[in-house]
């Protein structure tokens, strides 16, 4: 199996990432997506990881998510997992068209509130699944902590037009379960695993299960998550 990597930032955001992807290629081919600006930053071949550069800036935010995840996207066909950071979630989108599982991984705790009307705003267009989300219990299914925790960006309007016309998919995720007298189920929740210790921060109570503290991710090995397995969820 191919594991597909996608990671955006500075280079502080993409080392931890490459770390994982060298673990994980000793029993998976590795393709990573980053900007082209990385492609000096690590040692990709040595590594026998696969680099595909974007035409996007470490330090810029794309308007063009085009370009930006292009190759992700044409990467993603050969592809049966994806591991991505949490400046990269149009890869959260590609693994939905995919229909794989997919991790979010992030070095550090990044500031991620959603905007005080978020929630209103999410119960007045996506109401029923919003309902089904603040419902879902602890069997696996994402849960509206998630969507609180990290996942919201995922409804904002940056995506709505790309999922649309390039991946096939619904304006907004999980729309189906939306729809009425919907049979649809919730997914299962995509795991967040943050590359720090809990001694430096226990888990607060309010965090969803899905995510989780695995220790920091470096070259040195031992800490990195474990890899995916063939039939792994």
């Amino acid at each position: 199996m191919a594991v597909l990597f996608v990671a955006f930032g500075t280079t502080g955001d993409i080392l931890p990432l490459f770390h994982i992807a060298r673990r994980v290629r000793t029993r998976h081919r590795i393709v990573f997506v980053s900007h082209a600006a990385h492609a000096a930053t690590c040692d990709w071949a040595a590594a026998g990881i696969e680099f595909l550069g974007t035409p996007t800036r470490p330090d810029e935010r794309s308007t063009d998510i085009g370009s930006e995840y292009e190759a992700a996207v044409q990467a993603s066909a050969r592809c049966g997992f994806v591991v991505f950071n949490l400046f990269a979630l149009g890869a959260w989108h590609i693994a939905e068209a995919r229909g794989v599982a997919a991790v979010a991984a992030s070095p550090c705790l990044i500031p991620y509130t959603p905007p005080a009307a978020f929630e209103e705003a999410f119960r007045s267009e996506l109401p029923r699944l919003h309902a089904a989300l603040v419902a879902a219990k602890g069997d696996g299914a994402v849960r509206w902590a998630e969507v609180e925790h990290w996942m919201w960006p995922l409804w904002t309007e940056r995506w709505g037009s790309w999922r649309c016309e390039r991946l096939g998919l619904p304006a907004a995720p999980m729309a189906a379960c939306d729809e009425a007298n919907a049979t649809a189920a919730l997914p299962r929740a995509t795991p967040l695993l943050y590359g720090f210790s809990p001694a430096l921060l226990p888990p607060p109570p309010h965090w969803p299960r899905s995510s989780a503290l695995t220790g920091a991710w470096h070259g040195g090995g031992g800490n990195a998550p474990h890899a995916p397995q063939e039939g792994d969820e």
